[in-house]
């Protein structure tokens, strides 16, 4: 796995290729995740509060962010973050999870699809499997093929975003999608078919990301909210 660094810019034209709604005030995009109320495009960025850049239209809705240390805030947020990466080896690990790793090792593999009729074919089944396991409610018409095949048409517009296979024996599993924006590489979206869950590969594709990551010159991997993202 390799990333190839995207700008804040080039992730916000992404996003907004996608159908989020997206304002930028001064250096800051914000999305406006509900009418009228905002968040950082990406969530996880500190602003200081006296610094008063934000959406006009947000003074009807609100907004929420991170404060830098030390700032007042009337909230929190939690993020699950991998740090340290250049430090990640599989022998930090106690015996048992090193073996659910290799033997996620053991069963699968991973490379980078470059093609947008093999994610068509080959990805759709595995999204719609996933949907229904997990009653994800996000982007609900994208189990109608055309909009799926249009989502994918959009990923591939922006060839920085690391699509990711997993097989298992040759046959896709799993679908990764991430990428490196200024110092941290986000693992935004997985989903995988059934089988492939009780073969670790959930534990596969974290232990591949952050291996490469250690050859990286990241700062952390961002891991979204500590709950269940994906399957």
């Amino acid at each position: 796995m390799h990333w190839e660094r995207m700008t804040i810019d080039e992730y916000a034209a992404f996003q907004r290729a996608n159908g989020m709604k997206l304002t930028k005030v001064d250096s800051i995009w914000w999305a406006e995740v509900r009418p009228f109320f905002f968040r950082p495009l990406l969530p996880f960025a500190e602003i200081n509060p006296k610094s008063k850049q934000y959406p006009l239209k947000s003074r009807i809705g609100g907004f929420k962010h991170v404060v830098p240390s030390g700032a007042s805030a009337n909230s929190h947020m939690n993020f699950f973050f991998f740090d340290e990466l250049q430090d990640y080896s599989l022998n930090k690990f106690s015996h048992d999870r090193r073996n659910i790793i290799r033997r996620g090792l053991k069963n699968f593999s991973v490379r980078q699809i470059n093609d947008v009729s093999e994610f068509v074919n080959d990805v759709y089944d595995i999204y719609v499997s996933f949907y229904h396991r997990t009653k994800y409610s996000y982007q609900k018409k994208r189990l109608n093929k055309k909009y799926f095949s249009s989502w994918a048409k959009t990923l591939f517009e922006y060839p920085k975003i690391l699509i990711s296979g997993v097989y298992h024996h040759d046959k896709l599993s799993a679908v990764n999608l991430s990428y490196f924006i200024e110092e941290t590489i986000i693992d935004a979206t997985f989903f995988s078919d059934t089988q492939s869950r009780k073969l670790q590969v959930t534990d596969f594709i974290v232990h591949i990301i952050r291996e490469a990551a250690a050859s990286s010159n990241a700062k952390n991997i961002f891991m979204g909210s500590p709950q269940v993202k994906g399957d």
